[in-house]
Formats: C-alpha cells, structure tokens, sequence
C-alpha cells in the first residue's frame, strides 16, 4: 500500500498578459504526457493536481515534477532569471497523516493554493 498524499501544484505568470510564454514553456518541458490527467489550464496558468499518490522523492514521476518545477522557478522566479516574463509557483502536499502538510512558493505568488479542512460529525 504505502503512505499517499495529495500533491497540488499551481505555475503561473506573474501578469495574465505573459500567459502565452508561461504556457509555451510549460508545454515544452513540463512532462505533460506524464501526468495528462492531473493538469488542466487557467487564464494565467497550469493547475496540477493527483490525490491519493505515493509521492516520494526517488519515483520517477516525482524526480520529472522537480526537475521542471525546478527548472521553473530558475527561469521565472528568480530575481536573476532568464527572462523577462515572471512567474510564480506554489505546491502543496497534504499526507494521510493528520499533521503531514507542506507547502512552499516561489517568485511573486499570490497564494492561490488553499488547504480547507472541516469537522465532520456524525
């Protein structure tokens, strides 16, 4: 079985009018076939989302999300980037256990990923 989580990934443009470059390099080196079903596109960016996953660090799946997210921030959320165009991008991971929350954000985010937790009784 093994521990799962649900992993939450937000990259977008910084301003809705360089959506089209965020979204042509996202395109070219993002492993989009790779995860076609966690992705789906907004005005400014992309949203990635798997529940219930294994997300440890040395799948390759996981390496392939770092490796561009990575790639990513050095391109659009670094103050010394190579370009122009800035980004932002958050991601959050939620575990099985009650406590296990991580999140973490780079460049000129917005705080578009929300975690929303209620009680339920019975």
């Amino acid at each position: 079985m093994g521990y799962r989580s649900d992993v939450a990934a937000v990259f977008y443009a910084a301003d809705k009018k360089d959506f089209p470059v965020i979204k042509l390099w996202l395109q070219e080196n993002f492993p989009i076939e790779m995860f076609k079903n966690s992705i789906r596109w907004f005005d400014r960016g992309m949203v990635f989302e798997e529940n219930n996953v294994k997300w440890y660090p040395d799948y390759e799946d996981v390496k392939a999300f770092e490796v561009a997210r990575e790639n990513f921030v050095e391109m659009f959320c670094e103050e010394e980037g190579n370009s122009s165009v800035k980004g932002a991008v958050e991601l959050m991971r939620v575990g099985e256990n009650y406590d296990d929350i991580e999140y973490d954000e780079w460049g000129e985010y917005e705080g578009l990923l929300e975690l929303n937790r209620e009680i339920v009784t019975p």
